[in-house]
């Protein structure tokens, strides 16, 4: 999809200007996405519920990413731009809107009568079970809940998640509408919990043979692990799972996953080939039709490497932070709860990678955790060599950042850029400090290397608040520019420069880097899903990363998923 380009002078059907609007929405692009609506003349449509409904929902966007006063304020301004498309069109959501809004603002008396109204708005009757059904029936169901009649909201909710049952998406979003509500009425949200979708799960384990070689497991113990984890498994309810299908434990737990239904997704840290041979094969060969059957079943499978020759604890790290991510990544697109289960004697080794590194990682950010205990003793025996220092080759985070529209600055405004534009940002940048691994600086362009996702998403959202406070106007500069910023995150070599004379990085990763921040949506950071999996499973819900839609960054090249990152009111 091509990013909207608020330079474009070729006039957009409603359609598209909608989408371009809303593509700016869903990037955390707010301020680009009021520029856009006023510049599409949006603002002059009449009669369209769609239309009219997008200032109401910048609004609530601006509203739920602000607090005390200025956050109730907002809210209204939002109620009252939803009750003017509801005037105009009679549409149930963009009425809902208005109720839910007015309540946030303050106004219950508003939010109490127009709830009301909505309710002998809808008919008794409902369309065919399915999406339209499901609507129907949340939009009553919230109307309820805004007249105060819980019950009666938790009933109605369940009866439209038998119309769509499947529908997890549009579940989530209504289960986080209900907790802004309930949370705004001062009324406990523990209620939802049952409604929500089923759990997403990391799992992970010691590797172990059966038959003989290394770490070896009698059946006996093989038999009472199978049990644990199946009784676990079936005792849940999981519905997407995310792991390694390493010998031993692993093929166990996606067996008892597959047989419950759970959606399997597979995460390799290196190229099929390569994973057989050193954690399949070692362990017996009676382990390769297993994990081919898994492999066979898996919803997906992703490769974080494409590595032939080198698996290492960091890739195997590397694949571990990213299935750890996507699990988290899901439970908050669904509203859901994260859950690890691994295969563990809770030895914790010397080495950087393994299934103690998960656990461990896991538990430092308090999410919740099943430990199966390792039957028995374990001999810790290396299958993969360990990196050493000398390689210079680590897990990096790297951003590049440009402004759009530098180009068509003239001479006399590239001064201005540089003391009003350039400087300030070079000073965000120097407050990371030790952080910053790697700087280079083109023009209005930037390249950031950082040694934890963590400093990268700090210096990446401090960057764009920073663009965001500049009165491009004021200073003489064209309000066009807009700052674009993409992150990224994998194993990089830091090398001496021949020409540059210093240390620099090098590697497919900073080439698969440099390919996002071009076609981000101006004004907003996306970052790659590696990053955002890391941000998720290294921090405690500090941050957001919505995934926007898949993007080809150049010709010829596989799109990839990108995500909008955001960082959340504490």
């Amino acid at each position: 999809m091509k990013a909207p380009n608020i330079e474009d002078t070729q006039p957009l059907s409603l359609a598209e200007g909608h989408k371009a609007v809303l593509t700016l929405l869903r990037a955390g692009a707010l301020e680009q996405a009021e520029k856009e609506f006023y510049r599409l003349k949006l603002h002059k449509v009449n009669g369209d519920e769609d239309i009219l409904g997008l200032w109401g929902r910048l609004l609530k966007s601006k509203a739920l990413e602000a607090s005390g006063d200025v956050r109730r304020s907002l809210a209204l301004d939002a109620s009252e731009q939803y009750a003017f498309a509801y005037e105009q069109t009679g549409g149930t959501y963009s009425g809902i809107n208005t109720a839910a809004m007015a309540l946030i603002g303050g106004d219950e008396t508003t939010s109490y009568a127009l709830a009301q109204r909505i309710l002998r708005q809808l008919p008794e009757t409902y369309p065919a079970p399915g999406e339209d059904a499901y609507y129907h029936m949340a939009t009553k169901a919230e109307a309820y809940l805004l007249m105060g009649n819980v019950d009666e909201a938790r009933e109605t909710l369940m009866d439209a998640q038998m119309l769509d049952p499947h529908n997890f998406a549009a579940h989530a979003t209504t289960l986080q509408q209900f907790e802004m509500i309930l949370t705004a009425q001062g009324l406990e949200v523990a209620w939802l919990d049952p409604l929500r979708p089923p759990k997403t799960l990391h799992f992970a384990g010691h590797i172990f043979s059966e038959t003989g070689g290394l770490q070896i497991l009698d059946h006996e113990h093989v038999d009472q692990l199978k049990k644990k984890i199946t009784d676990i498994i079936s005792n849940d309810t999981i519905g997407f799972a995310y792991g390694a299908l390493a010998a031993g434990s692993d093929i166990i737990i996606a067996e008892a996953l597959l047989e419950v239904g759970a959606e399997l997704h597979v995460v390799m840290p290196c190229a099929e080939t390569l994973f057989i041979e050193k954690s399949i094969l070692p362990f017996g060969e009676e382990w390769l039709p297993r994990f081919e059957a898994c492999m066979a079943a898996a919803k997906s499978v992703r490769y974080v490497t494409a590595d032939t020759e080198t698996m290492d604890d960091l890739s195997t790290a590397f694949s571990s932070e990213v299935s750890m991510g996507l699990a988290v990544l899901k439970a908050q697109a669904l509203a859901t709860e994260a859950v690890q289960l691994v295969v563990w004697d809770e030895h914790i080794p010397i080495n950087g990678a393994g299934t103690a590194r998960d656990a461990i990682l896991w538990a430092k950010n308090k999410r919740k955790q099943i430990v199966v205990p390792y039957p028995v003793a374990r001999k810790v025996v290396s299958i993969w060599p360990h990196l050493v220092d000398e390689q210079k080759r680590g897990l990096k985070a790297m951003i590049f950042a440009d402004v759009r529209g530098f180009g068509a600055l003239n001479e006399t405004q590239v001064p201005l850029f540089i003391d009003h534009v350039l400087t300030p940002l070079a000073d965000h940048v120097r407050m990371q400090g030790h952080h910053v691994k790697h700087q280079n600086t083109w023009g209005d362009g930037l390249f950031l290397v950082l040694d934890s996702v963590d400093a990268a998403a700090d210096v990446a959202l401090a960057l764009q608040a920073c663009f965001r406070d500049i009165k491009l106007k004021d200073v003489g500069l064209p309000e066009f520019l807009a700052l674009r910023i993409g992150g990224h995150y994998g194993p990089v070599h830091e090398l001496d420069d021949p020409i540059m004379g210093e240390p620099g990085m090098f590697g497919t990763e900073v080439s698969l880097a440099a390919r996002i921040e071009p076609v981000t949506v101006p004004g907003s950071i996306y970052v790659s899903e590696p990053f955002a999996c890391s941000l998720a499973a290294n921090t405690a819900s500090l941050y957001r990363c919505e995934q926007v839609e898949e993007i080809e960054p150049r010709r010829g090249k596989p799109a990839m998923p990108l995500f909008s990152l955001r960082k959340l009111k504490k």
